[in-house]
């Protein structure tokens, strides 16, 4: 390939990574471990999980978010990305605080505010079926959730 084509190519995969994303580190745990810089560490642990997540790999993603956060507690990317991972296996509540706080942390991140409304997405979806569970207990409430949930569909 010449130049200019590996040259589009380069800035085409910069723009394709998720905010804060970096290519991925290969290093094992233990490696890792053995490495000087904390910041480095986070990185490839934030790297891996986005590979895992790229791949529909959740649980193996979910702990390396976690593992990354802990390390850097503040840091709207991995919180997003943990509560993206979070929402994908079913922990909503906890995807929900976790959105919020990397919100919190750069209000204007378009990435957390979408999947922040797909989580309420699924949250009022886990509700209907709830409702749905309740038999003639729940019909009337179940009505008027369905009817609010149209009614904001046709907002948009």
């Amino acid at each position: 390939m010449n130049r200019i084509v590996l040259s589009l190519m380069l800035v085409a995969t910069c723009f394709l990574l998720p905010q804060g994303a970096s290519y991925a580190n290969e290093s094992s745990p233990d490696e890792m471990e053995k490495n000087d810089n904390p910041k480095d560490a986070v990185v490839s642990l934030y790297d891996q999980g986005i590979d895992a997540s790229q791949k529909n790999d959740f649980q193996k993603a979910l702990p390396l978010f976690e593992e990354a956060l802990r390390q850097d507690p503040n840091n709207p990317d991995i919180l997003n990305m943990l509560a993206h991972t979070q929402r994908k296996i079913g922990l909503i509540d906890e995807a929900l605080a976790n959105y919020k706080k990397a919100i919190e942390l750069r209000p204007r991140f378009p990435e957390a505010h979408e999947y922040l409304g797909e989580a309420y997405i699924q949250a009022a979806m886990r509700e209907v079926e709830t409702l749905k569970d309740y038999g003639n207990d729940g019909r009337e409430e179940l009505e008027d959730l369905s009817g609010d949930i149209k009614e904001a569909a046709q907002k948009l």
